[in-house]
């Protein structure tokens, strides 16, 4: 199974149909957001909740009796929700901003499954807004997880800084089973997917303009080009139009759990696995948006094509996880 990063080719970079911004967002809202270990990988259990402490269950975790399978829902937000979207003056504002919960401090598997929410409403809002602040509290992160999380997060305020934006991108988490298992460490594990929503339009040189695919690409960026922090290499791609993608990708996911009992605190690790919707015919997986032969883990720094048949320079940076 790849990982998140390695599912996001060089090829399909080129098919987005994006300008030089877009590409930049697009490689770091796949990267930062997804070079942990594959789903399959991290899945060794120790055994099911049965309540009570053994070397299979030394925390003695039980089945809270709920079914946490399906869409991950937060409830709790900071203020007046007033979302707006995106316009041409300025990118997603009064996202959603998680609120601090008492259920985040449980040692219990509903505590885990608060944990988890938190998470997701806190991508949800930094795709939407460039902003790690969410993550700041709360929860924490293991290092890889939060090293993903902060270069997400300077490649969508650097997109922002050169006036390129998505209008609407959303990101959001479904777990696969009712309760956790238990890995062989004692910790929690829920399985799950990833979903990530471009939408369908973005700003670029002052202007609305569609997200689409390219379906021909005369040239391709350099693998150091995606991850390089230095002055940006430019490719120069033809972008033929093949009319608006779904900008929607799945991929396989992971949370891995544990409590903290001096911070009262759960510390997530986030691993990303095989994209099971979306990703080219060529069999480069585009987490981005959607291409002409097929569909490919974030407001995103973003401007979609100025024409479906010029010529575009795309430069990418990404920070390397």
């Amino acid at each position: 199974m790849s990982s998140f990063s390695q599912s996001f080719s060089r090829r399909s970079l080129m098919r987005l149909g994006v300008g030089v911004s877009a590409v930049a967002g697009s490689a770091a809202l796949l990267s930062a957001c997804g070079s942990g270990e594959s789903s399959q990988q991290s899945g060794s259990q120790g055994g099911s909740l049965n309540g009570s402490k053994s070397s299979a269950n030394p925390n003695g975790y039980s089945d809270d009796g709920k079914n946490y399978s399906g869409l991950v829902e937060y409830t709790h937000y900071e203020g007046a929700v007033n979302y707006e979207q995106g316009t041409v003056d300025h990118p997603p504002r009064n996202a959603p901003k998680p609120q601090v919960t008492d259920a985040l401090s449980l040692n219990t598997v509903t505590g885990f499954h608060e944990a988890i929410a938190y998470f997701a409403a806190a991508m949800d809002y930094l795709v939407k807004t460039g902003s790690t602040d969410a993550f700041s509290t709360g929860i924490q992160l293991s290092s890889k997880t939060r090293s993903e999380v902060d270069a997400l997060s300077a490649s969508i305020l650097a997109g922002v800084e050169k006036g390129s934006w998505y209008v609407n991108p959303s990101a959001s988490y479904a777990l696969a089973s009712a309760q956790p298992s238990i890995m062989s460490d004692g910790n929690l594990l829920f399985k799950g997917k990833y979903t990530l929503d471009f939408g369908t339009e973005a700003v670029a040189e002052g202007k609305i303009q569609p997200v689409v695919t390219s379906a021909s690409a005369s040239a391709e960026p350099s693998e150091d080009a995606l991850v390089s922090d230095a002055a940006s290499p430019t490719a120069s791609a033809t972008a033929s139009a093949a009319g608006p993608a779904s900008q929607v990708t799945v991929q396989e996911c992971d949370f891995r759990g544990r409590y903290h009992a001096d911070s009262k605190m759960w510390e997530l690790s986030v691993a990303y696995g095989a994209t099971v919707q979306g990703g080219t015919a060529q069999g480069g997986a585009s987490t981005a948006s959607a291409a002409a032969s097929g569909a490919a883990s974030g407001s995103a720094s973003a401007s979609a094509a100025a024409s479906a048949e010029a010529s575009t320079e795309a430069s990418a940076t990404s920070a390397a996880s």
